[in-house]
């Protein structure tokens, strides 16, 4: 008689399909609210860089003069001093696979899916280790950020090598990119 109750309770119908329905319905508004909502977000944040000048095209044939290229991350390009206002013009939001290229001329970050970027010598400000950019954090000089002169505006772009030797060796090249006051180093 017990075995019987037992299995009995274990194996009830549901009977309350009504609440659960509009309790699963209401879920599932919840979440699509917040997916559009940070869709939304994304969109007002691109028309609001929407002033940002198009990207800095690599010249033609830009050598590695001697520089083999670094693999790792693009991690974000962000306000110079605001290393959480991602930028999104242009396709520079997403983070994603990427090589790294030095030349006497620049820096080529060739991104995997997106738009490359170029960065002209002449617009390069500093070059520093940091730990994050963009919700997204590294350990104590985990991160290579690049500050350079984009229009009016200056920005900082993240990268970081898988190698971690390659990572302190590309910084030291990256540094010595940078135009000192009195002419080019």
């Amino acid at each position: 008689m017990i075995s019987t109750t037992i299995r009995a309770a274990q194996s009830a119908p549901v009977t309350d399909w009504g609440p659960r329905l509009l309790l699963t319905l209401g879920v599932l508004l919840v979440i699509g609210l917040g997916v559009w909502g940070m869709w939304h977000g994304w969109r007002a944040r691109e028309r609001r860089q929407s002033d940002l000048p198009a990207l800095p095209e690599a010249p033609e044939g830009v050598a590695r003069d001697g520089h083999p290229p670094v693999a790792g991350s693009y991690v974000a390009t962000t306000t110079a001093g605001d290393l959480l206002d991602r930028i999104v013009a242009h396709g520079l939001g997403h983070r994603g696979r990427a090589t790294l290229a030095i030349s006497e001329a620049g820096i080529l970050i060739d991104r995997t899916g997106e738009v490359d970027l170029w960065i002209p010598r002449d617009r390069l400000r500093d070059v520093r280790l940091g730990s994050g950019q963009a919700q997204k954090a590294y350990e104590a000089g985990g991160l290579i950020l690049m500050s350079w002169q984009w229009g009016d505006r200056v920005v900082d772009t993240g990268f970081r090598a898988d190698d971690p030797d390659q990572h302190i060796a590309t910084a030291g090249a990256l540094a010595a990119l940078v135009p000192t006051p009195g002419g080019p180093r």
